[in-house]
């Protein structure tokens, strides 16, 4: 169970990002068109200009999930897996009770060729899931990735 004292600090943290005064220049028609633009540009593939306008949003937004999602698929489509782990690191941060966060971070490191990291990450995702109800199926996805993990160390070998 979370400390009150962390939970309290946190809370403090996401009301002054909320408070930025950069978050008044742009207003939620403005973000909306500028999301629009971004969510094409991914659609079609063109993440080197996508994420440009993700990153754009999160100036102004940053405690909005759906510009920080676009932001860290569009560094991990660039192959630029550091960037997109401190993103998704965010994400998890913000919204600790969703495990999809935590496998898009296995999936980076994966990339990165970290697998031993991965492993731990998907084992943590493997018990969350176990222990909270309603995440069954990124309980089931971690696992089959590991699965995939072993079955690989085990053609090694």
């Amino acid at each position: 169970m979370p400390d009150t004292a962390d939970t309290d600090i946190f809370q403090r943290f996401l009301a002054d990002l909320q408070a930025l005064p950069s978050r008044s220049r742009l207003d939620q028609a403005d973000t909306e068109a500028i999301y629009a633009l971004a969510y094409q540009q991914a659609v079609h593939g063109h993440f080197d200009t996508a994420y440009r306008y993700f990153s754009l949003l999160t100036l102004y937004r940053p405690t909005e999930l759906k510009y920080l999602a676009g932001l860290a698929l569009s560094y991990k489509m660039l192959q630029e897996y550091a960037n997109a782990i401190g993103v998704y690191a965010y994400m998890a941060l913000l919204e600790a009770d969703e495990p999809e966060h935590q496998l898009s971070i296995a999936e980076c490191l994966l990339q990165q060729g970290k697998a031993d990291e991965a492993r731990e990450t998907l084992d943590l995702v493997t018990r969350f899931c176990a222990e909270n109800s309603g995440h069954e199926k990124a309980g089931e996805r971690a696992k089959a990735i590991t699965a995939l993990l072993s079955s690989r160390v085990g053609d090694v070998a």
